[in-house]
């Protein structure tokens, strides 16, 4: 199994340092996306940015991903089994919202507790996920209409 983790451009040294020690054993291949953290993991392979992050999203069995909205919709748009991990650190919240929505909703699995990390990652592996259907959004024409009545 490939599991890929990913921080997107803050870094999350909460995350990286939990998956690095309670995954060594695992009989997994793992490699890490760690931003600008200070903790350098010290049993998988990682990097700091890539510019081709799709290509280890494709790869990757299992992404364990910041709540990061862009990084979820691409992940959902490629059927990936998501095990989300809301960024508390940070000063926003808005990352345990977006995580608790797609849990709530079947799209993917949030990681309630670094503890259970392991358990999170077997409940993953057994399950399926909503397909997430991606709303097309093309509404200039109407507000160029509302702009012109408006002047």
């Amino acid at each position: 199994m490939n599991i890929f983790v990913t921080v997107g451009t803050t870094k999350f040294d909460n995350l990286i340092k939990t998956v690095d020690k309670k995954l060594k054993d695992l009989d997994s291949e793992i490699t890490m996306q760690i931003s600008n953290g200070e903790y350098k993991p010290k049993n998988f392979e990682f990097f700091e940015y890539t510019k081709d992050i799709k290509k280890y999203f494709i790869e990757s069995d299992i992404i364990i991903t910041h709540a990061g909205a862009g990084s979820i919709y691409e992940l959902l748009e490629l059927e990936k089994k998501i095990i989300i991990v809301p960024n508390l650190d940070r000063i926003d919240k808005h990352q345990k919202d977006i995580a608790n929505y797609m849990d709530s909703n079947g799209y993917a699995k949030k990681l309630d507790s670094f503890d259970r990390l392991i358990e999170t990652i077997d409940f993953v592996v057994n399950n399926n996920f909503k397909k997430f259907e991606k709303e097309i959004f093309f509404k200039a024409n109407e507000i160029l209409e509302h702009i012109s009545i408006s002047k």
